[in-house]
């Protein structure tokens, strides 16, 4: 009772301390707290102790560390008197818990939320508001003039700073949902992973606020001439550059943090993250001691987190065993202290180093502490690199054995409390992996049938759905490793039946391959000098030694602070009893704070770590002693996908095999299912699954049909809806001179029209109002005037689009990468952006001329200044982009090829000329495209100089050839990938683009690529093929390969790919690297439908590129795939043999090399330290030169520089830092390739035929084909085209990819279908080198 009492007390406390510290934030920014509150309490609070720090440490920072610190204890009272409640609530109770807990919100891009979530906010967005509105209430009432500033510009600064001012109330709040051992998210319900969503709320808000306070005042600066403030460092005030640095790494942060780029690039995300502390120390720096006292509650405790888990991962916790389900996923078994008790849902992290030492990863806790005593198990899916690389080392550890393997772990954390007991039925639904957490569940309950007889459980059911019958092993983590326990009274008790569907098999267990049934288990030998049990951080009493360490620490933090402000600042800065803080560095107080923050938590928590280790590693070591870990046990799983007649009494999981039915081919009716749930008033529904999912059960449990439904959703994710991303990305314009444009390019399209638009009525605003001034000084009409400053205004126009020109034809760049972009897919960006160049340097030069003309000045056409603009530069730059230009129409450059690739080298003539013309400073706006351009155009030409190694060609029937290089195992390249090729035998300029039909893993010593004889080049070169002498060698160089940064293909449920002709070249490279996921690796591989138009059976033989030459070893029967060939221009197969493949081998020559990549493995760090080391290079160059040679001569009497001259001289230093950096980056990584042990390898015998035959030669043995999978899978029509739209709205799926690579009238009608509403599951995109 006494205890109960307490806990009351406690909690009434906390909410008096948490109303009074948000109504200190309400009352911040008004005019009573300003002028009425401030002055008082900095009389009362301000003392030589803590100087001005006083009044915020004890209204910002004391009311939440109270509330931290007494929550200790209120944790602890709760878990000591705290018994697990198993007979269900009031039904008013419910009721009315349910009904906040209800989802009031489903919708991107909040996702899932409930009303008591969207009513605080509500709450926290009013208060932002009202904050900003009271903020700028006050200081436009007290406005003050800076620097001589507009009324207006004053205003402009003013809210700026507000901004700043509101995003230091998100900060406040920021760090407490990642404080994973917080006592501060049990207290009201909340986990760290159940509120990450809030964080990323608050993270996105906050950055939106301090971008705009940034820009504001960069504006601000840039109104009123003070661009110098940007980097200042005051020491009185605050510092601006340290504020500048801060937001740099915050915008880092923040782009990567976006779900496109963090389920993408998660390794980019993961370690741009850790960039907090250097933000947060800058950021502290920038707004000083008395704001940092406003958000320190929030950043000091989740240091404290930080600091304890950082010392919880030093020691190494001891692997047991590990489950290899046949599936991809694994179940690893760590041994754990008796004493560390944790609830179901629970999540660990994990760290392997010999993996990767940095990253750590949150994985559900699948054991329960009540039955499990003395071993903690997780699950892992293999979804990305990490527990790939986990599955594949755990794989191959089988032979030889791997005694042990290292692991770090963080955690568990997990809820306070079991919420699932109160409900009277518990219907959990999961879409494959999503199943861990209930796992927890359901062995907590099986242990609390057994020990608590007399309690009544909830009624169980679990509906899962999974996409191939050998998922349902999962089904035998249902129970632990060896448990012998009963579970009969259990099922009987909470009447728990399992659904279980399989939504892309049907019912053929006989068909199974035995391989997918077994489990594998691997045992460890844990090294008892190293390895100790999992235990708490904290030992038993956790709660209470986290409460003596915020108490303490926070003590020792004000005793010191008080010390060295009193004997150490207040001598400094009040010598004679007057105070100047101003003799004291602003900084140095922030700096004071952080320090003595640090040192205080630091001593504290290694204290009471190490006092609590002391006990709790003794026992830790006799437990790994004494461990006896049971043998491992039959899997449930395969008794859904084998024999029917195999005797289930022998299994000691016959009672949940019985509960368990199992649907194939179908989908779970979720809405039947729910609603079907009657008798009950509470129903607690738990979703963990894919997002969707997650979003249609929230759905109906939101609806007014179901208001016994309680929903609760159990997920990483903010679950933000991934459509939205996909329906950007759908075509909205197929047809017209734009070709297929997406709703983003649409909308970056119409932002940079607009951008244009804005800028030619803003410069023709400015222009023309001085026109008629501007007419009488030059004795022309204000026409003429006007006229001149048309011709001006498209100039810079036409400018600001060169400055974007360059960007999409520059390879090897990072820039496209960062953005999910390939050259090749942009190069239609470069089309447009040259096209609309053109048009408006066009129409400059001819305003110019007329305008000239009419002023009778034609001379000046000639006119080439030493200061100014240059006119005949800019017509010689002119007249080389008007024959770039009118060679680059489709018409021409496809009947005229040669041209049109001749024509525009004179690029370089152009921007030089253009350069001459407007003189570097102008020409600035377009240098960093242009410079990232000649770095990729150098190295591209450092590596077409050296010639590569062709092992063989396959000359094949329909008039293609497949061409075969050797490559060095270390280049790495993802499918779609290009290269270009070039033949100094058929031309010695030409470059040409083909698509790697190879694929690194499969193949990582070979590259191939098929060229298809259509152009003379490629006529050429199949002529010369076919008349071959084996005496010769054909030379041939090659730069690249070139392709997208990932493949995104693996995402979808289905993949189709549509292609005419050649186009197949690019699915070839997909199809094999997916063969190689899914016989290698462990995650799932999309369904295959290739659907392919070629004009005769011939062409058919390009079906047998699919498979590598050597890549029969790999079982087909693993990748689903369907093969749909139209023949269009045969009604018949063709009744002749066919000619055979025909196979040249090459020589190779000493000068031959194999491919690599042109800088080696760290292509992309070498590639920034170019960038880098030669633009630093290039300033010091012109500072240099213009300290000590140019400004020499312009300071001498009438003298005057060459604007022309020092134009010249700074390309020529652009040029030569590139050109220097680049080449010493080349050539050191050429010195180390060649290192490398390079063997000429002969091809294998290729085979003499092609799976064509087997079309219209049904008497063909398949049983003697290596490939007779892909012969079955294939289905050959003759005489009539794909019905597109009908074979792509047949498909069945929830997110179908559409690949489509051929004509442009196929690309077209594929776009026209995936556009419509229709087809919302299919998700298009096209290959192509046109658009």
């Amino acid at each position: 009772m006494e205890r109960v009492i307490a806990q009351r007390v406690l909690k009434m406390s906390f909410l008096v301390a948490f109303v009074g510290w948000i109504m200190i934030w309400i009352m911040l920014p008004t005019k009573t707290y300003k002028n009425i509150w401030t002055p008082y309490l900095d009389n009362k609070l301000n003392s030589s102790y803590f100087a001005d720090q006083g009044t915020n440490l004890l209204l910002f920072t004391f009311p939440v560390m109270f509330i931290a610190a007494f929550g200790c204890i209120y944790l602890h009272l709760k878990k000591n008197s705290e018994k697990p409640k198993l007979s269900p609530r009031d039904g008013k109770c419910v009721r009315l818990g349910g009904f906040w807990k209800r989802p009031a919100v489903v919708m991107a891009p909040l996702g899932v939320v409930s009303a008591i979530e969207l009513v605080f906010g509500v709450m926290f967005i009013t208060l932002l508001i009202w904050s900003l509105s009271n903020y700028l209430y006050v200081s436009f009432g007290q406005l003050h003039n800076h620097d001589g500033a507009k009324v207006w510009q004053a205003k402009f600064r003013s809210v700026s700073l507000r901004l700043g001012y509101v995003g230091n109330i998100c900060w406040a709040f920021l760090f407490f949902p990642v404080t994973r051992g917080s006592s501060i998210l049990p207290l009201v319900g909340l986990t760290s992973e159940s509120s990450i969503k809030y964080h990323i709320w608050l993270g996105h808000i906050s950055s939106v606020l301090f971008v705009a306070h940034t820009v504001g005042f960069i504006i601000y600066w840039a109104m009123t001439n003070q661009m110098i403030d940007l980097l200042e460092w005051s020491s009185t005030y605050v510092s601006n550059l340290a504020g500048t640095i801060a937001i740099i790494f915050a915008i880092a942060m923040w782009a990567t943090s976006f779900r496109p780029v963090r389920r993408k690039m998660f390794e980019v995300f993961f370690y741009t993250h850790h960039l907090y502390i250097l933000y947060i120390v800058f950021y502290v720096l920038h707004v000083g001691a008395a704001y940092f006292c406003m958000i320190i509650p929030g950043i000091f405790l989740f240091v404290i987190d930080r600091y304890l888990r950082f010392l919880q991962s030093r020691k190494r916790a001891p692997l047991l065993s590990a489950r290899l389900l046949p599936f991809g996923l694994v179940e690893l078994n760590f041994a754990k202290s008796n004493k560390l008790k944790y609830n179901p849902t629970s999540i660990l992290f994990v760290n392997i180093p010999s993996i990767s030492k940095l990253q750590w990863h949150p994985f559900t806790v699948i054991s329960s502490s009540s039955l499990e005593s003395e071993t903690l198990s997780v699950a892992i899916k293999c979804h990305g690199s990490w527990s790939q690389k986990l599955y594949q080392t755990l794989m191959s550890s089988t032979s030889p054995p791997l005694d042990r393997l290292e692991v770090s772990v963080e955690g568990p954390y997990g809820p306070s409390s079991m919420n699932f007991l109160r409900h009277e039925v518990l219907v959990m639904i999961c879409g494959g992996s999503g199943i861990a957490p209930f796992i927890s569940i359901i062995r907590e309950l099986i242990y609390q049938s057994n020990n608590q007889p007399d309690s009544q459980l909830p009624k169980i059911m679990l509906v899962c759905a999974f996409k191939k019958s050998t998922d349902l092993a999962i089904l035998d983590l249902l129970l632990p490793i060896g448990s012998q326990t009963s579970v009969s009274d259990f099922i009987s008790r909470t009447q728990l039946y399992i659904e279980a569907y399989i939504t892309q098999d049907h019912d053929d267990r006989e068909s199974q391959d035995p391989k997918d049934k077994n489990i594998q288990t691997l045992w460890f030998k844990p090294d008892l000098t190293i390895d100790r049990a999992i235990a708490p951080a904290l030992g038993r009493d956790s709660w209470l030694w986290l409460g003596l360490i915020i108490v303490s620490s926070f003590l020792l933090f004000l005793i010191l602070l008080g010390l060295v402000t009193l004997y150490y600042i207040y001598p400094i800065i009040k010598p004679g009893g007057l105070s100047d803080p101003s003799k004291y560095h602003f900084s140095y107080w922030i700096l004071w704070d952080m320090f003595l923050i640090c040192a205080s938590m630091f001593t504290v928590s290694s204290i009471a770590f190490l006092w609590t280790k002391k006990d709790s590693s003794r026992e830790a070591m006799r437990q790994v002693k004494s461990l006896d870990v049971p043998s491992p046990i039959a899997s449930p799983g395969s008794w859904f996908v084998g024999p029917a007649e195999r005797e289930l009494e022998s299994l000691p999981q016959q009672s949940l095999v019985q509960v368990t039915k199992v649907h194939y081919g179908t989908r779970p009716d979720l809405k039947k299912i729910l609603f079907d749930c009657k008798g009950s008033a509470d129903i607690g529904v738990s979703v963990c699954g894919p997002r969707r999912m997650r979003r249609e059960v929230a759905k109906i449990c939101s609806s007014g049909l179901a208001n016994n439904l309680h929903f609760e959703s159990i997920s990483f994710d903010c679950d933000a809806r991934s459509g939205s991303w996909d329906s950007w990305r759908r075509p909205v314009i197929v047809r017209g001179p734009l070709g297929i444009i997406s709703w983003t390019e649409l909308s970056f399209l119409v932002m940079f029209a607009g951008l244009l638009v804005w800028s030619f009525y803003s410069y023709m605003h400015s222009m023309f109002r001085y026109a008629r001034a501007e007419a009488t000084q030059h004795g022309i009409s204000v026409s003429e005037a006007k006229l001149k400053s048309s011709a001006l205004l498209l100039g810079l126009i036409g400018n600001m689009c060169l400055a974007l020109l360059f960007f999409p034809v520059t390879r090897g760049s990072s820039v496209l990468r960062l953005i999910g972009l390939t050259s090749e897919a942009s190069i239609k960006y470069h089309i447009w952006i040259g096209h609309t160049a053109m048009t408006f340097f066009t129409a400059h030069g001819l305003c110019y001329v007329i305008f000239w003309a009419k002023t009778r000045r034609v001379l000046e056409m000639l006119k080439w200044d030493k200061v100014g603009v240059s006119n005949l530069a800019g017509e010689i730059s002119l007249l080389a982009g008007l024959v770039m230009w009118a060679t680059t129409f489709p018409r021409i450059r496809r009947k005229l090829f040669e041209l049109f690739f001749y024509t525009h080298y004179l690029y370089v003539v152009f921007v030089v000329f253009f350069v001459l013309h407007v003189g570097l400073s102008t020409a600035c706006t377009m240098l960093p495209g242009f410079y990232l351009f000649v770095i990729d155009r150098y190295l591209r030409f450092l590596q077409s100089q050296q010639q590569v190694q062709l092992v063989s060609a396959r000359i094949l029937p329909c008039r293609a050839i497949e061409l075969n290089f050797s490559k060095s195992p270390g280049l790495s390249y993802t499918p779609t990938s290009s290269v270009f090729v070039n033949i100094p035998t058929l031309s010695k300029l030409q470059w040409h683009p083909f698509t790697v039909t190879s694929s690194s893993s499969t193949e990582p010593d070979r590259l191939s690529i098929l060229i298809k004889s259509e152009g003379s080049w490629s006529k050429s070169l199949y002529q010369r093929l076919s008349s071959y002498n084996p005496a010769e060698n054909l030379q041939v160089s090659v730069e690249g390969p070139y392709g997208p940064p990932f493949t995104d293909f693996l995402r979808h449920d289905k993949l189709v790919m549509i292609s005419g002709g050649s186009g197949i070249t690019p699915f070839i490279s997909i199809t094999r690297e997916l063969l190689h996921r899914a016989n290698t690796a462990c995650e799932k591989t999309p369904r295959l439908l290739l659907v392919c138009a070629f004009k005769t059976s011939l062409d058919l033989s390009m079906l047998d590129l699919l498979l590598p030459v050597s890549g029969t070893a790999l079982d087909g029967s693993r990748l689903e795939i369907q093969i749909k060939a139209f023949v269009t221009r045969e009604t018949n197969p063709a009744g002749e043999e066919q000619s055979p493949f025909r196979t040249i081998l090459f020589k190779p020559s000493l000068r031959d090399a194999p491919i690599s990549a042109v800088l080696g493995p760290w292509s992309w760090l070498w590639l920034g330290l170019i960038i880098s080391s030669s633009f630093m290079i290039f300033l010091l160059s012109i500072g240099f030169l213009t300290r000590y040679y140019i400004h020499r001569i312009e300071h001498k009497p009438n003298k005057a520089y060459s604007d022309s001259s020092g134009a010249a001289l700074y390309m020529m230093f652009i040029c030569i830092s590139i050109a220097s950096t680049a080449t010493v980056g080349f050539l050191w990584n050429k010195r180390q390739s060649a290192q490398e042990i390079r063997q000429v390898q002969s091809t294998e015998t290729p085979p003499m035929t092609s799976p064509s035959p087997v079309f219209h030669d049904m008497d063909w043995e398949l049983e003697s084909l290596p490939r007779q999978t892909l012969s079955k899978a294939t289905m050959a029509h003759h005489g009539k085209r794909p019905n597109l739209k009908k074979i792509l709205l047949d498909c069945e799926g929830s997110s179908i990819g559409v690949l489509v690579s051929g004509p442009k009238k196929m690309r077209q009608e594929v776009a026209e279908i995936c556009s419509c509403e229709s087809a919302h599951n299919l998700h298009f995109k096209s290959i192509s080198f046109s658009w």
